[in-house]
C-alpha cells in the first residue's frame, strides 16, 4: 500500500513539474506592439471635447502629460472624438475596442488604440 502511494505521488509531483511554464519578462526590445488609451470627455459649456491620451506613462495632477501637443508644445484641440481618432489614426494608432464609464455624473469614452512597432535594426541592438 505505500509502494502504490509512493508511486502516485511520484506521478504527482512530475506532473506538477510538466505543466508549469516559462514565464518571459516583458521588454519593450521584444514587443511588436503598443497600446494607447484616448480619453474623451465633453468640455464644459463648449461643442468641444477633452482629450487625454495614457501612454503608461506617470500621471501627476500637476504636470499635463496625458495631453497631446504638437511640434511647438502647444496643446492640440479637437471638435470631436472622431477629429481626436483621425489623428491618432493619421500617427500609426489602429482601432481596438471603446467603452464609455460614468464619472461624477459625467460619461469618459475609453478608446484603445495600438500601433506595430518596428523591428530594430540590428546596429541599435548592440
Amino acid at each position: 500500500m505505500k509502494k502504490l502511494l509512493f508511486v502516485a505521488a511520484l506521478c504527482c509531483i512530475s506532473k506538477l513539474g510538466v505543466s508549469q511554464e516559462k514565464t518571459q519578462e516583458l521588454s519593450k526590445t521584444i514587443a511588436k506592439e503598443e497600446y494607447c488609451m484616448v480619453l474623451a470627455s465633453s468640455k464644459l459649456l463648449s461643442t468641444k471635447v477633452n482629450i487625454a491620451v495614457d501612454f503608461g506613462q506617470e500621471w501627476s495632477f500637476w504636470k499635463d502629460k496625458r495631453s497631446l501637443k504638437d511640434d511647438n508644445g502647444k496643446k492640440l484641440e479637437f471638435d470631436s472624438v472622431i477629429d481626436a481618432l483621425n489623428y491618432m489614426s493619421s500617427q500609426g494608432w489602429e482601432f481596438v475596442n471603446a467603452y464609455a464609464l460614468t464619472t461624477s455624473g459625467q460619461n469618459v469614452l475609453h478608446y484603445v488604440m495600438k500601433r506595430n512597432l518596428t523591428p530594430p535594426v540590428e546596429s541599435e541592438i548592440k
